[in-house]
């Protein structure tokens, strides 16, 4: 997905994925479907996270 988004939002559709998995009688393929968009998520939330890790640690190398 190329579009850009926070984390915040990132973290609210995984939030909406988990609730709407665990409450609804869900078909499987629509299941499986939702289970890989939220892996997406995941993924793109990881990057995110390690690319943040990475800037941080080129503006302050001694790990203070």
């Amino acid at each position: 997905m190329s579009e850009e988004r926070t984390l915040e939002e990132s973290f609210k559709e995984l939030d909406e994925l988990i609730e709407k998995m665990q409450t609804e009688d869900l078909p499987l393929e629509e299941a499986f479907t939702l289970y890989k968009r939220g892996i997406e998520l995941v993924q793109q939330c990881n990057d995110r996270i390690q690319k943040v890790e990475c800037d941080i640690q080129k503006l302050n190398p001694a790990g203070e």
